[in-house]
Formats: C-alpha cells, structure tokens, sequence
C-alpha cells in the first residue's frame, strides 16, 4: 500500500524529504520547495526591486531548476527583478555543445534573455588551443583564472542584458 503525502492527505508519496523526513506528493514537494526559497529570499532581503540577476546556466539540471525557481517566484511575487542566464563558453570541442543547447532551450522556455560569454571572445583565447599551445598540463589552471577575471573583463551584470 503507498504511503500518503503527509501534507495534502489526498495524493501518494513520491518520496521522503531529507530536511523534514516528511513524505510528499510532487505537488506538495514542489510547493514546499518553492515556499521555502521564497522565505529564504524575504528573510534575508536577498533583492532589491530593479536589480539585474545572472542565473549562472550550465544547461544542468541544478541551473535548469533555478532558472525555473527565479522565473516562477519574480512573477508569482512581483520581485521586480531583471533576469538573465548567463553562460560561459570555454572553447571546448565537444564539451559545452549539449549543455549550450539546453541553456538555448531554457531562454526560449522560460522567456529568459540569454547571454553567452566565450573564452574566445573574451581572452582571444580557446581552451582547445590553449592545450594545443602548451599541452594537457596545468590546463585547468588556465581556464580556472579565466572563469575568476570574467567578472573584470566582461561589462557590468547590467550591461549584458542590453548587449
């Protein structure tokens, strides 16, 4: 026999929240979910009207979820924010490919303007011919300084939506 959703009492769990140790319907668990970031966002002042919000998107399912969570809760609570994803490409055959795509298809989705920031255009530089240049060591190393001066580099946040 299922086990049923401790909060609605109307629908089967679907699973056990670790942080409650409550079972929950998808429902009610995307509910709790999104009434918990809400408080979290309130309680802590985390925006101002008007701000210019770059959601970090890496086309994984982490960035697809806050994508989701930020769009639903500036409109569900009149936030008054600026959304945008904001994504980086490092010039890596093969690697980025899928997940670019899927960032391409959250801006449609979401209705989320999207801004790609690539190595190349930023640095003149690739990561495939940074490693064609000095070979596979100390690498990561490059591309590691590089993500840490994007925000030097690049335009201010608020510029990227206008761009």
């Amino acid at each position: 026999m299922p086990v049923e959703c401790t909060l609605c009492h109307q629908r089967p769990a679907v699973l056990k929240r670790p942080k409650t140790s409550q079972a929950a319907c998808k429902e009610c668990f995307f509910q709790a979910v999104e009434t918990e970031v809400h408080q979290t966002i309130v309680t802590h002042g985390l925006f101002t009207r008007g701000d210019v919000v770059a959601i970090g998107a890496s086309g994984g399912k982490d960035s697809t979820v806050l994508a989701y969570l930020m769009k639903t809760l500036n409109e569900r609570h009149d936030y008054g924010l600026d959304l945008f994803l904001l994504s980086i490409d490092e010039g890596i055959t093969g690697y980025r490919d899928d997940s670019l795509e899927t960032v391409r298809r959250n801006e449609r989705q979401y209705g989320i303007p999207l801004k790609i920031l690539s190595y190349q255009d930023l640095y003149g530089w690739t990561m495939d011919r940074i490693v064609a240049t000095i070979g596979r060591r100390n690498n990561c190393t490059f591309c590691g300084v590089f993500r840490r001066q994007l925000w030097i580099v690049e335009r201010p946040c608020w510029e990227l939506t206008r761009s």
